[in-house]
C-alpha cells in the first residue's frame, strides 16, 4: 500500500473517532477503530510483512560481472570481460528457504496472537470505562438514598439523642461517599485518556458516552485448540530443525563457475577461458563442525521451549476457566437473585415510615442495598471481563 494511502486512512480512522467525542461510541464500532488504529496492531504486521518478504526467493549469492583491459609490450591493448558465480550445494539452498518458510508462518502466529490480545484488551479498556461511568451513577444513587434517609430522620428528631447520633453517622457517611464520587471521576479520566491512548486519538477531545458491552462468552473446548502462540512455538521449532539440517549440509561443497574473456592483441589472439571448481569445506573440519554444533544446541533450546510453552498454555487454560466459571456463577446470583430482591425490599420500605430507630436503621440498609449490589455485579463483571481477556490470549481464532 502506497505512503499517501495509508495517511488517507490514518486521517479518516482520526476523524471518524474524533466525531464520537461527546456522542455514543458503541462497542462495535470501537472494536473495528481498535483494529484500524492501534499501533501495536500495525507494528506487528509491519514485521510479518517484512518476515514473509524475506521467505521468498533463494538465497543464491549474486554473481560478480567485471570488465578488465590488458595491454601488452608492443602498446597494442584489448578489452575483457569475467562473470564469477558461486551456487550453494543444493541441500543448503532447500533447508535455509524452507527455515525462512517457517520464520514468516511464526511471524505471523505470532501477530495473530498479539491481534486476539490487543482486541482483548480493547475490549477490557472499554468496559472499564463503561464500568467507571455505572459506578458514578450507582454511587449517586446511594448518595440520594442517604439523603432521602437524612431527611425522613429528621422529621423524627425531638429528643432522640440515639437518632441524632444515627444522623451524625449517616451525614459522615455521605461526605466519604462525595469522595468516593470526586475518586470516580477521576477514574473516568483516567480510564478516557487510557482509551484514547489507545486508539491513537487526542485524549483531550475524546470524551464519548459508551454503551453497555455484550457479556463476554466462556469459550468452547473447540475454542481452546492451538493457540496462536503455542503454533508460533511449534513453527519456530520446524525453522530450527530446518537449520540444523542446513548446517549439517555445510560439509557438502559449494559449486563455482567463472567465464573470462579477453580480445586479441598483437602479440595474443582472442583468448576465452572457463573455470568450473567446487569449496573443499571438510579440509578445514572446525567451522562445519561448530556451526552444526551451534545449530544442533539452538533446536534443542527451541524444542525446549516448545514444550514449556504447552505445559504453560494447558495449565493457565485450565485455572483461568475455572476462574472465570466462578466468577460468572457468582455474577449471576448477584444479578438474577440478589438484585431483583432488594429492588423489591427498596420498594416496600419506600412507601413505609420508621416507628423507632431499628426500623430506621433497617430503612437505611434497605434503601442502600441496591445499590451496593449494582457496585458488587460490577465489581464482579470486570473480574470475569479481566479474565476472559487474559483467557483469549490462548485461543485460536476468537474475535
Amino acid at each position: 500500500m502506497k505512503i499517501s494511502q495509508v495517511t488517507l486512512l490514518l486521517a479518516i480512522g482520526l476523524m471518524s473517532v474524533e466525531s464520537l467525542s461527546g456522542e455514543c461510541l458503541t462497542f462495535d464500532s470501537f472494536i473495528k477503530t481498535a483494529r484500524e488504529q492501534n499501533l501495536s496492531l500495525k507494528v506487528e504486521l509491519a514485521k510479518s510483512e517484512s518476515s514473509r518478504a524475506n521467505s521468498k526467493g533463494l538465497a543464491i549469492p549474486p554473481p560478480m560481472v567485471g570488465y578488465m583491459r590488458m595491454t601488452d609490450q608492443s602498446g597494442s591493448s584489448a578489452g575483457g570481460f569475467e562473470v564469477d558465480q558461486s551456487i550453494p550445494f543444493p541441500t543448503k539452498l532447500s533447508h535455509d528457504r524452507s527455515a525462512r518458510k517457517f520464520e514468516a508462518e511464526a511471524q505471523e502466529e505470532s501477530r495473530l496472537g498479539m491481534e486476539s490480545e490487543i482486541l482483548g484488551q480493547a475490549r477490557l479498556l472499554y468496559f472499564n470505562l463503561w464500568a467507571s461511568q455505572q459506578r458514578k451513577d450507582a454511587l449517586k444513587e446511594k448518595k440520594n438514598a442517604i439523603e432521602n434517609h437524612i431527611r425522613l430522620a429528621r422529621a423524627g428528631v425531638r429528643g432522640d439523642s440515639f437518632l441524632r447520633i444515627h444522623i451524625l453517622k449517616a451525614e459522615s457517611d455521605l461526605d466519604l461517599l462525595e469522595n468516593e464520587i470526586l475518586t470516580s471521576d477521576q477514574e473516568i479520566l483516567e480510564r478516557q485518556a487510557a482509551v484514547a491512548e489507545f486508539l491513537n486519538v487526542d485524549p483531550s477531545s475524546f470524551h464519548p458516552d459508551l454503551e453497555e458491552p455484550p457479556a463476554a462468552t466462556l469459550p468452547s473446548d473447540d475454542a481452546l485448540g492451538s493457540s496462536h502462540q503455542l503454533e508460533a512455538a511449534r513453527l519456530s521449532f520446524e525453522s530450527f530443525k530446518s537449520r540444523e539440517q542446513g548446517a549439517n549440509a555445510t560439509w557438502f561443497p559449494d559449486l563455482y563457475l567463472r567465464y573470462k574473456e579477453i580480445g586479441q592483441t598483437q602479440l595474443m589472439p582472442k583468448t576465452s577461458e572457463v573455470m568450473v571448481g567446487v569449496t573443499l569445506p571438510f579440509l578445514f573440519p572446525w567451522e562445519p563442525s561448530a556451526a552444526s554444533s551451534r545449530a544442533t544446541a539452538l533446536k534443542l533450546q527451541s524444542e525446549l521451549e516448545f514444550e514449556r510453552e504447552k505445559r504453560k498454555v494447558g495449565t493457565q487454560r485450565s485455572v483461568l476457566m475455572a476462574r472465570a466459571s466462578a466468577f460468572q456463577k457468582q455474577l449471576d446470583n448477584v444479578s438474577q437473585r440478589l438484585l431483583p430482591r432488594a429492588e423489591k425490599r427498596m420498594k416496600l420500605v419506600h412507601n413505609l415510615a420508621p416507628r423507632d430507630m431499628e426500623t430506621l436503621q433497617d430503612h437505611r440498609e434497605t434503601m442502600e442495598a441496591f445499590p451496593d449490589l449494582k457496585l458488587k455485579a460490577l465489581e464482579l463483571r470486570a473480574q470475569y471481563e479481566a479474565t476472559i481477556a487474559e483467557l483469549q490470549k490462548y485461543e485460536r481464532g476468537r474475535k
